[in-house]
């Protein structure tokens, strides 16, 4: 299943406390020749919550038995991701089918902003702050898929340094020694009857009077943030 991701480490089920989350149940119709034949088909995620995950998919002819199957198919292909602390360490993007996933890592206190199947699958890897976008296909099968292709994709500071052939200790040097552009953010509009996800973007930027500004690094993770309430907010370069 993971022949095509370099770098993947695989992990055996043994000794982890896993713990399972049903994405969704199908109907299926088979025709034979003596007529049609119904079953049930699921797919269910697994993971530790610390950053091993798999996903399973099973088919029997009642729904118990489809999800045990998937169940014990998600233990078979569980793997590895790489964290930065509660979230992602960079963006990444990634598809399967007509499905588009993109994950953006997030600061502390900003929650797990997803859905559907996106969000079982970040839950049970054990990602607690991070942004993400969905198109496309909104089947759960391809949505699960198109997730895990962006997760197998990602890379830790150890991995890249050991693939660029230098020590950990200059890499951390280097983001340790860089000077940040800094960005100034400026709450313009009421949060009044804007969604709850809005609102709780906003706190994670740490806007919660009107004409408050606050300053903050320009990374990734921040502007992912903004882009999120930008018609709330004003920015500046600092």
């Amino acid at each position: 299943m993971y022949q095509d991701y370099k770098n993947v480490e695989l992990v055996k089920p043994g000794g982890l406390d896993l713990k399972d989350r049903l994405v969704g149940v199908q109907r299926v119709t088979k025709v034979t020749k003596g007529g049609r034949t119904f079953g049930f088909s699921a797919i269910v995620v697994v993971g530790d919550e610390n950053g091993v995950v798999g996903q399973g998919l099973g088919k029997s002819k009642d729904v118990a038995s489809a999800i045990a199957k998937a169940i014990e198919d998600a233990k078979k292909n569980l793997v590895r991701i790489p964290l930065n602390k509660a979230t992602l360490p960079h963006e990444q993007k990634g598809k399967y089918g007509g499905a588009r996933v993109n994950l953006l890592p997030a600061s502390a206190g900003t929650g797990v902003i997803a859905g559907g199947a996106v969000r079982a699958v970040l839950e049970a890897v054990g990602v607690h702050d991070v942004l993400s976008k969905s198109q496309g296909s909104s089947n759960p099968h391809n949505v699960v898929k198109a997730t895990f292709d962006a997760l197998l994709q990602m890379r830790s500071a150890q991995t890249i340094a050991k693939q660029r052939g230098i020590s950990f200790r200059k890499i951390i040097q280097r983001i340790n020694t860089k000077q940040m552009a800094k960005i100034k953010v400026t709450k313009v509009r009421s949060a009044i009857n804007r969604t709850q996800n809005q609102k709780r973007v906003l706190e994670s930027l740490g806007l919660h009077k009107m004409g408050q500004t606050v300053e903050h690094e320009d990374t990734l993770s921040i502007l992912g943030m903004i882009r999120k309430v930008n018609h709330l907010v004003s920015v500046e370069a600092n």
